[in-house]
């Protein structure tokens, strides 16, 4: 129970899980350079917060609230473990059911993406993560980053452009 003695219901907590579970882990996934395990540990820690907040304070913003929270998690788990890089073109997204052919060219294109967004400044791969894997609005990434919603804006754009620019040069 919270201070002001509220409480989150179950089934909110569950719901919550349910919808956030796996865009966090992917987020603190990539922040901890494929550390899996790390990353479920900050998401775990990231609900187990939640449980402890005040419903009435952040259910307006939980999503932010969520993402922020496991963002900084991360951040104190690379201070104390000095997290190492990874290869990006490691992470297997699954197709329902391609053909051989696709199968192939969907993955070489996959993997030059992965080689191209990791070209980008952290920054920038940060915003376009959140933006397009997490799904959070630019007030949102805001408030998980804190730029102001206009450098969200400016990141994301100079991300695509970059992209974008290196795509038609390739």
């Amino acid at each position: 129970m919270t201070e002001s003695g509220s409480t989150w219901p179950a089934e909110a907590i569950n719901a919550l899980v349910d919808r956030y579970e796996r865009p966090l882990l992917a987020y603190a996934g990539r922040m901890l350079g494929g550390d899996w395990q790390g990353a479920q540990d900050a998401v775990q820690e990231t609900f187990l917060r939640l449980c402890r907040e005040d419903p009435a304070k952040i259910e307006s913003r939980v999503a932010a609230w969520l993402f922020s929270v496991c963002r900084t998690r991360v951040i104190d788990m690379q201070r104390t473990n000095h997290s190492t890089p990874f290869d990006s073109s490691q992470i297997a997204v699954a197709d329902s059911s391609p053909d051989a052919s696709e199968a192939v060219i969907d993955a070489e294109d996959r993997d030059q993406l992965y080689d191209l967004v990791e070209k980008l400044t952290n920054r920038q791969q940060e915003v376009l993560r959140l933006r397009l894997q997490a799904g959070l609005s630019y007030r949102e990434i805001a408030e998980v980053t804190g730029l102001t919603i206009g450098n969200v804006g400016f990141h994301l754009h100079a991300a695509v452009r970059n992209l974008r620019d290196s795509l038609a040069v390739s």
